[in-house]
């Protein structure tokens, strides 16, 4: 009986939060989502998943905290600089060798670190090439704080010092980044879950999103990427994700953390 409580009083909470956030809980469901659903319902004195459901749909507070909370929003520029490395030196030239003109993704770009980093690199390699780089999230304040391009000190520390001033201002404790660097990305709501996917990319970076979802959910994920590049276009993922179950998609690993799109 204990464990049909718990699926009827998540299926309430996935209801309320479909309702009031248009995101697909059940898309998360697993042990992990559970413990932090128990941390979250301690923090704000909610006994049990129902009891979080009603409140979600009569305090609109309360649902943006759990929105924050649900899509955790840590992003910081060059992550893992030993992989952007490999993207620098390798990858970005590889590209820039077969198009002169590049489509970038970064799918569950949070802040906008991560696509700001790629720009960075494009800048340096490519001064005057004219790129497509495209930032998505499913969070809008986070996309509205990428807009803004502000960023607090932490989130720079992996930034080289030499393209910290050349690409950065200091105001107050924070770093902001260059209006030349802003206009190069365009920001937009998109939730892989459920959204189409735009199509044509020679390079997607969608790092440390995919493991909160249920496996169901990641593969369906990584096949809609995998079709959404171009033949010979790259796949970045996070340190701790692996593609395992998706060689049918075309997707070929040539590195920790890189797949390629197999040429017809």
């Amino acid at each position: 009986m204990a464990g049909a409580l718990d699926d009827a009083q998540f299926a309430a909470l996935a209801a309320a939060v479909r309702h009031v956030l248009g995101i697909d809980l059940d898309a998360y469901r697993s042990q992990q989502l559970d413990r932090r659903l128990r941390f979250f319902r301690a923090r704000h004195g909610l006994v049990d998943n129902a009891h979080l459901a009603a409140r979600l749909r009569e305090d609109a507070a309360l649902a943006r905290q759990f929105e924050d909370f649900l899509t955790i929003n840590v992003s910081e520029f060059f992550r893992n600089p030993d992989r952007f490395d490999l993207l620098r030196e390798r990858f970005l030239p590889a590209l820039l060798a077969r198009r002169r003109s590049l489509r970038i993704w970064s799918a569950g770009c949070s802040v906008g670190a991560e696509i700001y980093s790629v720009a960075i690199l494009l800048a340096e390699l490519d001064p005057a090439g004219h790129h497509e780089l495209l930032g998505t999230d499913i969070d809008a304040d986070a996309l509205e704080r990428a807009r803004q391009g502000v960023f607090e000190p932490l989130e720079v520390r992996a930034v080289p010092t030499p393209w910290r001033l050349r690409y950065f201002r200091r105001e107050g404790t924070n770093w902001v980044l260059h209006p030349e660097v802003r206009c190069r990305v365009r920001f937009v709501r998109h939730d892989l879950v459920q959204d189409p996917y735009p199509a044509d990319w020679d390079l997607i970076l969608c790092r440390n999103v995919v493991i909160y979802f249920t496996e169901p959910v990641k593969r369906r994920v990584w096949t809609n990427l995998a079709a959404s590049l171009r033949p010979g276009g790259v796949l970045f993922v996070g340190g701790s994700e692996s593609l395992y179950g998706v060689g049918a998609t075309g997707l070929r690993y040539v590195a920790p953390c890189f797949y390629v799109r197999e040429e017809p």
